[in-house]
Order: C-alpha cells, then structure tokens, then sequence
C-alpha cells in the first residue's frame, strides 16, 4: 500500500484499488440497498443478505473533496484523514470526537493517515516524509497514545521494498497492532505487533505461507481480518482466529473481496469489487459467521462504496466516491426494527378561560391546538338546554393547526351553570358550520378555566361521543414497511382519512406517508383495522413523526391541495 496521489483512490490499504472518500455536511438519513440473495460460495460461506442502515455523509472542512473513515471506536471516535495524497494534496490524518476535529500527524512527516484507533485512546496508522508525483513514498508504521508520544513502528526485515512500505492498519484494546510490510518483490507480509513488549509476529494463510497478505484488522480475541492474494492471482479476504483457524472469505460472484476491519462478534467489513479495469465496480459488506455476507452501499455512492470499520455496536464508517468525483467519508448505524404502541389523543384539545373586562364585557382566552391548519371556527356560549346565549368572535388556527387568541363578545351578562361553551367546525354559515368539534365540560359557579373535550357529530347530528383509541406502529427496515394497527371509537360511521406526518400533533406538519383510509362500523368503531406503507426508504425516528386520524374521508379532506373543515385531526399522537 502506498499514499495515494491521484484523487478517488485510495491507498491507504494495500496495491489493489478500494475507493474514494469526501462530501460536506452531514446527509439526510437513508436506507441502505441489498443485493440479491445467492447461494453459499466455494468456501461455503453463506449468501448475501439485506441489512438496513442508516447513513451520514461526514466530511472535515479543510478539505471537502477527499475524506475518509478508516476506524470506529466503541466510544464513535472515528480515525480518518483528508487529502488526495496527489502532488500537493498530501493526506492528513485525524481523529473526529464528539468534541469535533482534532488534527493528529506524525512528527514532522509530510503525509500521515491515522487507520486506526482502540478504546483506551491508542491509534496507530503510517506516515511519509514524501509528497512526489509517482507512487514511490516512503512509508512507515506508527503508533501514539492520546494523540501524543508518536512511535515509528517497522518490521525487521533487510528485505524492504524501496523506497520502504511498512504500515501499521488495527489495533485492539490489548495494544496488539495489525499491519503489513513490502517486499523487494513487491509482496506484502501481515505482522501482529505488541506495543507494550515491542514485538513482531508474522500472520500468513497456512496453505501458502508465502502469498501476498496484509492483516489489516483485528478485535480483543486476537482474531485478525484483512486480504491475500492466491496462487491463481485472485484477492480474497480472510479470517483468521487467535486459534489459527483461517476462514476465507470471497463475496459471491465478486473478481476480488478484500477485509479492512473485525469487531468482537467477528463481524467482518470490507469491499468487494466486481469487473476489472476502468468498468470495474466497488461495493461494502459485511460479513457475519452465522449470517453470511450482506452488501451496504452508501445510496450517493452506488458501485464507489467501501467499508473500512465496524466497532461492536455494528456502527460503519467507510468512504464513497460521488457524483462530482469527490471521496466522501460516511458513517452507517444500523436500523432496527421497532413497534411503538400509541394511545390516539382526541382533537383539537387545549384550555379555555372565561375573563370579564373591566367594561363588564365577557371574553374568551384560548390556548389550544389539534385544529385543521388555517381554519376558522364560530365559538358560542350555549344554555343547558341547547340555545345560544353568546357568540364570541370567530377563532382562527394558525398553519400548524394551533389555536392562541383572545376572543371577545357582546354579552355582558353573566354565564349560567350547566352552560357549555362550543367551538363549531367551521366559521361560515350553512350545515357544516353547525357540527360541534369541542366543549367544555358544565360550567360550574366560580370556576373559570376548563380543559376542552373533543367531540365527534356526524351530519345528521347524531353524536358518536368522544373520540379515543390506540394503535401500534411497527417498521421493519429490512422489508422496507411501516404497518399501522388501529382500533378506535367515537367516530361517525364510514371512511377517514390517516396519514403519518412530520411534526406533533401540537404543532402539525406535512404527511410523510399516506395512508389507506379506516373504515368506521355503524357503531363508530374501528376495530384492529390494519394499514401497511410499502417502499419505506427513511427510518422511523425517535422524535418528530406523528399519526393523525381525520374527520373526513381522502376524497373530501382537500380542495385544491388545501384542508378543508373536513380534515379536521379526530384523533393523534406522536410516534
């Protein structure tokens, strides 16, 4: 392996190509593809499998057009480094903390990559003192601990390449460093070195101790992962425990397989490539021993992906290659699958106040939300027996269905007991102006402020009560759906409208899914209807997506792509 100079390569392990890194900011979240399933390989190794997760583009600012991730922590320190590695691009290593960037090179070197790092603050990588034209750069292994107390690290041999080529790759908890050195011949040797005793050991594929390896990984049972090249030429990865058992691994169908990085579970990662030449393409995997082979493409960087690290959580990083030819440095957090279990809140819901101004005249103070976006609303003072006493002045809904307003009226009397005050559907006049969304409970003598209570008339003016349910919400990233179980009641008979929206139900937002509409019994009941989204590409987040339930039907909830009275939320809450 050698510093790379031209950009969209990297060299950071080993002769054979593996990718590109680099992009700005951090990307919008999305689901990882899978390639087909195959059957077990000539190692009998298991096919490939889908895996879902979710991916970040990560670029250090000094330099957005060449990135790459090379090492995960536990902790999610991540090793890495920017710069093509061509003539006065040279790489400079890093190491990005929840603290953000912190520069890390060699002593007075012109070029470093920090290619990995442990849980205990120790990274290791390989550094340069040239920065030519050609590919010939030194390079030398090295090991630091805190970013301080560099240590040059180089495998005794008088057999080197020249210029030299030792580079030092992994590295466990138990300070036990993986690398490789370059022959006069050009073939590379893999070593494990202890850092605490100074020690070497040679780690070679037991039928052909003599092929081209480069032990690029290993994990705190001592079990190393990188690549070789057999006697046909081929490039494969390999597995090889504290035990000495070797495990080849050569992902289906692929022209070469290389391993750049093991977790304790022996989860392997690395790149595949398929083709030769300028046609050929890259892809991430990993590799599991129970699970097989999984290919994990970041979305921006089809066919330009590789995967460099894995920690124990199953956390990614890696580097891609864009549409603009930039490298860009990724992270991918795998996506599991979830079920949340909502209780569905009735709307709109809020308080109201009753206040009289010092001329005597009674106004209304309202803080309420879980309206239609946009609407507005008569709001009338009505006897126990049903007859309108006082109308205060029309209440409007903001964009985000939330109600905050003073309303006044005429009346200056004062407000019986057993009184309810309504808020109607609609501000105009006409039928559906008249359908009651909300009350408050009798009003009691001395008593001023009241929760409202959602209540559901359908046309006929027939009340169906106060509306209440619960659903569950389960996504499985991997078959890439969202599946919605409903049950509810209180509802007026028929169809209704349900999406799943950004935003809250206290603040409303745009539909992320629609879905198919719930259909109420003759009672007003829906009982563990079943709606399922397909082709879901975002994750469920943990906050900020809600499940709304409307009045209407999704033939009458717009008109001319706004809300009308009839997309009025029965029924919320956040998932």
């Amino acid at each position: 392996m050698r510093f790379a100079n031209r950009t969209g390569v990297r060299v950071a392990i080993a002769t054979a190509a593996t990718g590109a890194l680099a992009a700005g900011a951090f990307a919008v979240m999305t689901s990882a593809s899978a390639s087909p399933n195959h059957a077990a390989d000539s190692h009998g190794v298991m096919g490939v499998h889908a895996t879902a997760y979710s991916f970040q583009t990560v670029d250090n600012a000094a330099d957005l057009t060449f990135n790459q991730l090379l090492g995960i922590n536990n902790s999610g320190v991540i090793a890495g480094y920017f710069g093509s590695g061509a003539q006065g691009h040279p790489n400079m290593g890093y190491l990005l903390t929840p603290g953000g960037y912190r520069s890390e090179n060699f002593p007075g070197s012109v070029q470093t990559q920090v290619t990995g790092l442990n849980d205990n603050g120790v990274t290791v990588g390989f550094w340069s003192g040239m920065n030519t034209a050609s590919m010939a750069n030194d390079n030398f292994g090295f090991y630091a601990t805190g970013g301080q107390g560099f240590h040059s690290v180089n495998f005794p041999t008088t057999n080197n390449a020249s210029p030299p080529v030792n580079q030092l790759l992994g590295v466990n908890d138990h300070d036990i460093a993986v690398g490789f050195y370059t022959d006069a011949k050009g073939t590379n040797h893999g070593y494990e070195y202890s850092i605490a005793g100074g020690s070497f050991s040679q780690v070679t594929e037991p039928g052909h101790p003599g092929a081209s390896l480069t032990a690029a990984a290993i994990n705190n049972h001592g079990d190393v992962a990188g690549f070789y090249t057999g006697p046909g030429g081929k490039t494969d990865a390999f597995l090889k425990t504290a035990g000495g058992q070797f495990t080849p691994l050569a992902y289906p169908g692929a022209s070469g397989t290389q391993a750049f990085g093991v977790n304790d579970s022996d989860e392997v990662v690395g790149v595949y490539t398929d083709g030769s030449g300028n046609s050929a393409t890259m892809g991430g995997f990993t590799w599991t021993p129970g699970g097989g082979f999984s290919s994990v493409d970041d979305p921006q960087g089809r066919g330009a992906t590789t995967i460099n690290g894995v920690n124990d959580h199953g956390d990614l990083v890696g580097f891609y290659t864009d549409s603009k030819g930039n490298t860009d440095g990724f992270t991918a957090t795998p996506v599991m699958a979830s079920v949340a279990h909502l209780h569905l809140q009735a709307m709109p819901a809020g308080t109201v106040t009753f206040v009289w101004a010092p001329n005597g005249q009674l106004t209304l103070q309202v803080n309420a939300f879980g309206f239609t976006p946009g609407s507005s609303h008569i709001v009338e003072l009505q006897s126990p027996q049903g007859a309108t006493i006082a109308q205060f002045s029309p209440l409007t809904a903001n964009a985000a269905g939330q109600a905050q307003a003073t309303a006044s009226s005429t009346d200056t009397t004062s407000v019986p007991d057993g009184s309810h005050l309504v808020i109607l559907l609609d501000g105009q006049s006409g039928a559906i102006a008249s359908e009651p969304i909300a009350q408050t409970p009798a009003i009691a003598a001395g008593q001023m402020s009241y929760q409202l209570q959602s209540v559901e008339v359908g046309p006929t003016g027939t009340s169906y009560g106060t509306p209440q349910g619960w659903a569950t919400v389960a996504y499985d990233p991997n078959a890439r759906t969202i599946t919605v179980t409903l049950t509810a009641t209180g509802l007026t008979p028929g169809a209704h409208a349900a999406h799943i929206h950004i935003g809250s139900c206290m603040s409303q937002g745009p539909v992320q899914y629609m879905l198919m509409d719930f259909t109420a019994n003759s009672r007003g009941q829906i009982t563990r209807e079943v709606r399922t989204v397909t082709g879901v590409t975002t994750p469920v987040p943990a906050t900020g997506w809600y499940l709304n339930l409307h009045q209407g039907d999704s033939n009458n909830i717009l008109a001319n792509g706004q809300p009308t009275p009839s997309f009025r939320p029965l029924l919320c809450a956040g998932i």
